[in-house]
C-alpha cells in the first residue's frame, strides 16, 4: 500500500533575537549563572536556547512565527461569483506568491504560469481566473463557464512567502552601497530595514535593483559603518523584539537567577522567590506588544 504524505510545511520556529541583542539591551537580565561553574561560551550558548523558547513561547500566542520563511500549503476553496479565487494563507504578511497550484482532484493539478498576475491583499492572495485555465479534468474537459462553478470545490496547493525580515549579515563595509547576507528570503526593492549593531546600528533602504531572493543586497546609500558576519538585519517591529527581550527576561527569572533586574517601569530590585508578579507582569506587557499581530485562525 502506497503511503500518502502530506505536501504541507510548517512554520519554523525561528529565534527573534540574536544573542548580541539580548545582551544589549536595557531590560536585559544579567546572565552569568545560566550555566553554574560554565563559561562565556556555556552561557551564551544556554542564553541562545531560552531565547528560542521565548520566541516559541510567542508563537504560540500568536499563531505564527513572524519571522519571513517560504511555506506550502493545501486546501480546498472554491471560484467566488466575481471571478476570482481568495486564498488566506496561515501566516502574514504575505510577500511573495512562488507557485500556485489548482484542480478538480489532488492528482490532476494544473500550475498557474505566471504569479506575477495575483493580486495581494491583507491576508490575501487574489487569483483572478481570467488568468487561469478552468478546463480540466482526470476524465477529459471540465468546463467551469463563466469564470468558474462557485458551486464545485477545487483543490489547490500553493508555495509562498510570509512575515518580516529578520536576518543575519555575512558581509557590510563602511561606505559601501551593497552587503551579504546569510538569508535573502521576504527581502523586496524599496524595503526599509536595520541593522542592530549596538552603538554603530543604522538603518538602510534596499536599492531598486535588488533581485529577489539574492544574497546580494544593493543599498540605496552607503553603509555609514562596517558589520561583522552574524550582526542581525531586517524589517521585524521593534515591539516582537522587545517583547522577546521581556520573555527571555521572565524565564531566566523562573529559573531562579539571583541577578540584579531592572523592571520596566521601577528601579532595580533584587531577583528571587518573590519575582512572580513581576515575571507575570513582564509577560503579560510582551504579550500585550505583540497583540497587535497575532493571527486569528
Amino acid at each position: 500500500m502506497t503511503t500518502g504524505i502530506a505536501p504541507t510545511t510548517s512554520f519554523n520556529e525561528l529565534s527573534y533575537l540574536t544573542v548580541a541583542e539580548y545582551k544589549n539591551a536595557p531590560t536585559a537580565i544579567d546572565i552569568d549563572n545560566l550555566v553554574v561553574g560554565g563559561n562565556s561560551n556555556a552561557q551564551d550558548a544556554e542564553l541562545k536556547n531560552v531565547i528560542a523558547r521565548a520566541s516559541s513561547f510567542m508563537d504560540e500566542y500568536l499563531n505564527q512565527n513572524l519571522n519571513a520563511q517560504t511555506v506550502i500549503e493545501t486546501q480546498r476553496t472554491r471560484f467566488t461569483p466575481e471571478g476570482f479565487i481568495a486564498l488566506h494563507p496561515n501566516n502574514d504578511p504575505i510577500i511573495s506568491l512562488q507557485s500556485f497550484q489548482y484542480g478538480s482532484t489532488p492528482n490532476n493539478l494544473v500550475t498557474l504560469t505566471d504569479c506575477s498576475t495575483v493580486w495581494f491583499e491583507n491576508q490575501q492572495i487574489i487569483i483572478p481566473v481570467s488568468q487561469m485555465s478552468t478546463s480540466y479534468s482526470t476524465q477529459g474537459p471540465l468546463s467551469f463557464g463563466g469564470g468558474g462553478s462557485s458551486r464545485n470545490q477545487i483543490f489547490v496547493e500553493y508555495t509562498y512567502t510570509a512575515g518580516y525580515v529578520n536576518n543575519l549579515i555575512s558581509s557590510a563595509t563602511a561606505t559601501q552601497s551593497t552587503m551579504t547576507v546569510q538569508d535573502g528570503t521576504g527581502i523586496v526593492a524599496g524595503m526599509k530595514m536595520k541593522i542592530y549593531d549596538g552603538a554603530s546600528s543604522e538603518n538602510v533602504t534596499v536599492a531598486s535593483s535588488y533581485t529577489y531572493g539574492s544574497t546580494t543586497v544593493p543599498l540605496a546609500s552607503a553603509l555609514s559603518y562596517s558589520h561583522v558576519s552574524g550582526i542581525a538585519f531586517g524589517n521585524l517591529p521593534n515591539a516582537i523584539k522587545q517583547a522577546c527581550i521581556l520573555v527571555t527576561t521572565a524565564l531566566i527569572k523562573v529559573r531562579g537567577d539571583s541577578s540584579m533586574v531592572m523592571n520596566v517601569t521601577v528601579n532595580p530590585t533584587r531577583s528571587g522567590n518573590a519575582t512572580q508578579n513581576m515575571v507575570g507582569d513582564e509577560i503579560g506587557l510582551a504579550l500585550k506588544m505583540v497583540d497587535l499581530y497575532r493571527r486569528i485562525r
